[in-house]
């Protein structure tokens, strides 16, 4: 038994003529007639008698068009979903994130992405972090968020912004109101970073280990919001986006800084197999996520 089968007894039923259900799905009606003979014969039962110009279902046609109705229905409708899976239009997400202080920024063009794509089911994670690039040719992941980029030619990497970072000292640090300072001014400061390898943070590749400088202490801390807090307190200072201090200028008394002569620029990018980078919802993310942060937009808890 095949579709055609089902779809003809499907017409039949709605229709009632041979010609209406010809028509319908745009075979002859000859070709129709010798498709149920066929499966009259198959499987040795009568699907329909006629009745002058009508065609009247018998017992065994009528059970196998209430058949039809079900099958075709859920046919089509994985057909539609396929098409749509083919077109970027539906399906899933899972966005990893690579970064700790991403959170905050990600979830400002959240809620309007799930809004411009209702049909899509989204996952947000950060089980993958320190193997994030491998989750995605994994297929545990879909897309990652990343400031640290591995251009080797297996995924793909779409620039989205760029960010600078900052140092991040209270208010009544010493540090407090320079123009500019040194990496030598961090050595006898405790550092605080999330708890990443040393060969990771920007604080020691960037700006502690090429000035040859040990800081005093290092304190790793978990969440962005203890960490400024730590800062604000004179408990030590931190690397961050700028646009982080945002939300927590008016709030904590912190102050931010930047290093003499050691600009730390840095590209946000949005990582992916190279043959979803067309989906439609990759590009709707790239094209949300492409808008750089404001440094007052940045809302909800750090």
């Amino acid at each position: 038994m095949e579709l055609i089968h089902l779809r003809i007894l499907l017409a039949l039923k709605q229709s009632g003529t041979l010609s209406a259900a010809a028509e319908q799905l745009h075979l002859t009606q000859s070709a129709l007639s010798h498709q149920m003979k066929n499966l009259e014969q198959r499987l040795g039962v009568i699907l329909w008698r006629k009745q002058g110009r009508l065609l009247i279902l018998t017992q065994a046609g009528k059970y196998l068009s209430d058949v039809a109705e079900s099958v075709i229905a859920t046919v089509d409708s994985a057909e539609q979903h396929l098409a749509l899976l083919g077109a970027g239009k539906t399906g899933k997400l899972t966005v990893g994130i690579d970064c700790h202080a991403c959170y905050e920024w990600f979830r400002t063009i959240l809620q309007p992405y799930l809004l411009a794509w209702p049909d899509l089911a989204v996952e947000v994670t950060s089980r993958y972090r320190f193997n994030s690039f491998e989750a995605i040719r994994q297929y545990k992941l879909d897309a990652v968020l990343t400031s640290d980029p591995a251009f080797n030619g297996v995924l793909h990497y779409q620039p989205l912004f760029d960010f600078e970072l900052v140092l991040i000292v209270a208010s009544r640090h010493r540090l407090a109101g320079r123009g500019f300072i040194e990496p030598s001014d961090l050595q006898q400061e405790v550092v605080l970073t999330y708890p990443v390898d040393r060969e990771r943070l920007d604080m020691f590749r960037k700006v502690l280990q090429p000035a040859g400088i040990e800081p005093l202490n290092h304190i790793t801390v978990e969440e962005t919001d203890i960490m400024l807090q730590l800062a604000a307190s004179r408990r030590g200072v931190c690397l961050l986006p700028e646009w982080l201090m945002a939300e927590k200028a008016d709030k904590l008394p912190l102050d931010s800084l930047r290093f003499k002569n050691l600009p730390l620029t840095k590209t946000m990018y949005l990582a992916t197999r190279h043959e979803d980078v067309a989906l439609e919802y990759i590009q709707g993310l790239i094209e949300l996520a492409s808008n750089k942060p404001d440094k007052t937009a940045v809302h909800g808890s750090l």
